[in-house]
């Protein structure tokens, strides 16, 4: 019996992202942050990120130490450094990796009476500063085995051993460590630099980002490394990452909105790793620093003249969802893409939408690198016959797609439809070699696929294109053309000329044989056409899923004359843009 499967796992991936879109409770100026934390390091699913064991911080000027609670910011001393390296708190040795000991000796209020206390234990050249257990402490040593430990502080009056699987130790240039921090997960270590121009930079590995570092180490974990910075200066990296800065302004302005909204509506997404957003496309592309970079003036103005705006429908902030173009064909309602209709997420003109390189695409496949493709996500019907488009939405994207083969048939929807494949869009026809151009019972010249189609033949018979027990053949259905159009479906433009059997191929061991025909074009060239596609063309349009504002289109609306307001209000339906 044919299986027919449905899109499943596929499809429950895309329709959960976009399920995350709910109404918030009544929106408060309280829920702009100044601040917003970016993951720099971190486990990430999609393998675009990684923890790290340790990290090169630097500064044009000088290195603060602090301790943060996620919700306030302490300086505690000054490194008098303007480089360090934070890593996690292990001993090395012969490549195996083990636990770190130190002597702990006494409780001081503040870094600076145990900084003071610190020259008491000069005679120790590896004693330091460090926060655990709630307080300060002098650290003396790094070591490997515990009885080496127990011995020194046999030796010191009130000492104790300490390690501990979240501690995190901050050394200078030399190697040398100058403060040990375990917060035990509910404080953190945080390096600020000393302000240039009145604004915080700060490098992290091999990027300078605005703002501060802070690290967070998981119990029997490396690093999460984060990018605390101001909401304002976070936006400044995401634009040039996101859109060209050089646009009209008004266009960028217009992202600066959607860019801030979307941060604001999607602080703490990733709250259980330990910061709010990522720098991806997971959330929004974000670059760091702008100093000196392409269009950093541009996407700062752009940026600071439009502050504290966000866009509201019926008082929340929307999920001012995005992407890059459509070809000039409308937006797309969110229900034909993701799950759920969204009421400011409607299909809407893109018609004045400015020309890029993906206005136009194609991609080819043959049929075994489709049967690869489906494989590689654990669907399997054999041998692949037909790929077919079997609805569309109104805007001119697939909404249903079925898939055949020799053991069964597959069929998806929405947004599964071009991500099966890497299409850049759900906005495509498909084409293949076995098409051929027919005229219809109306008079309609189009093309069809060849198979399974009543073809008129030469002789004036009519025969239809099957697979034939294990065989492509031609079944004839008529003797002669009878002269009423219901009995024919397609008569002849790419005249029918004769028939051939080519090779073949091994399905389940049974074999299928490839079976070609030749047609004439109206010029006289002939062409030999498969029975059974052997490649597929996907000829599409525009970049992304086509919901809410396109990139390409708010530029071909500015250079238009629209606002930035405008270009908004015309892409998401019925809102507000409210400055908070």
């Amino acid at each position: 019996m044919a299986k027919k499967l449905l899109c499943g796992v596929l499809t429950a991936i895309f329709f959960i992202v976009f399920s995350s879109i709910n109404i918030l409770p009544t929106f408060s100026q309280t829920q702009i942050p100044e601040w917003i934390r970016i993951g720099v390091f971190y486990a990430d699913g999609y393998k675009k990120s990684s923890p790290v064991d340790s990290v090169k911080i630097e500064a044009k000027e000088k290195l603060f130490l602090a301790i943060s609670d996620d919700k306030n910011f302490i300086t505690i001393a000054d490194t008098q450094k303007n480089s360090l390296t934070v890593s996690k708190d292990v001993y090395k040795k012969n490549g195996q990796e083990g636990p770190n000991y130190h002597v702990a000796v006494g409780r001081y209020i503040s870094y600076k009476t145990a900084e003071n206390s610190l020259k008491s234990f000069s005679s120790f050249k590896d004693a330091f500063v460090g926060f655990v257990n709630g307080g300060y402490s002098i650290l003396i040593g790094c070591f490997d085995n515990i009885n080496d430990a127990k011995k020194l502080a046999a030796k010191l009056s009130g000492a104790t051993i300490y390690s501990s699987e979240m501690m995190v130790l901050v050394k200078d240039e030399s190697g040398k460590v100058i403060f040990g921090f375990d917060g035990k997960s509910t404080r953190f270590l945080m390096l600020i630099p000393q302000k240039q121009n009145g604004v915080e930079r700060i490098k992290i590995g091999d990027r300078w980002f605005r703002g501060r570092a802070e690290f967070k180490r998981i119990k029997g974990s490396d690093m999460t490394v984060i990018n605390v910075t101001k909401l304002e200066e976070y936006l400044y990296g995401v634009i040039r990452m996101e859109i060209d800065p050089l646009w009209p302004m008004e266009a960028v302005k217009a992202f600066a909105v959607i860019a801030r909204t979307y941060a604001v509506r999607n602080l703490g997404k990733h709250q259980s790793i330990g910061f709010d957003l990522c720098p991806t496309d997971h959330c929004q592309v974000y670059g760091g620093a702008v100093d000196g970079t392409y269009g950093e003036k541009q996407a700062i103005a752009a940026v600071d003249s439009t502050r504290g705006e966000i866009i509201t429908y019926k008082g929340n902030p929307i999920d001012a969802v995005y992407f890059s173009s459509t070809g000039g064909i409308p937006t797309e309602d969110s229900e034909n893409v993701w799950r759920y209709p969204v009421e400011y997420l409607r299909s809407v003109d893109n018609s004045k939408e400015a020309k890029n390189s993906k206005s136009s695409w194609l991609f080819q496949f043959t049929k075994d690198e489709i049967k690869s493709m489906l494989k590689k996500r654990n669907i399997d019907i054999g041998d692949i016959l037909d790929i077919q488009a079997l609805e569309y939405t109104k805007a001119g994207r697939v909404l249903r797609l079925k898939i055949v083969g020799t053991q069964g048939e597959y069929e998806c929807q929405k947004e599964a439809t071009r991500l099966l494949f890497g299409l850049y869009s759900q906005a495509y026809t498909i084409a293949t070699d076995a098409d051929v151009a027919v005229v219809d019972s109306n008079g309609k010249v189009k093309k069809v696929r060849i198979s399974s189609q009543k073809i008129l033949f030469e002789d004036g018979s009519v025969k239809r294109a099957v697979v034939a027990g294990q065989a492509q053949n031609f079944e004839e259905t008529e003797k002669l053309l009878q002269q009423t159009a219901e009995s024919v479906y397609l008569s002849t433009y790419d005249e029918v000329y004769q028939s051939e059997n080519v090779g073949g191929f091994d399905g389940n061991q049974k074999t299928y044989s490839q079976q070609y025909i030749y047609v004439v074009n109206p010029d006289g060239s002939i062409d030999k056409v498969p029975l059974i596609p052997t490649t597929y063309t996907f000829n599409g349009k525009g970049w992304g899923h086509g919901v809410g504002m396109s990139q390409w289109g708010a530029k071909g609306l500015a250079e238009s004359g629209y606002n930035y307001k405008q270009i908004i209000k015309h892409y998401y339906t019925g809102v507000e843009i409210e400055k908070r």
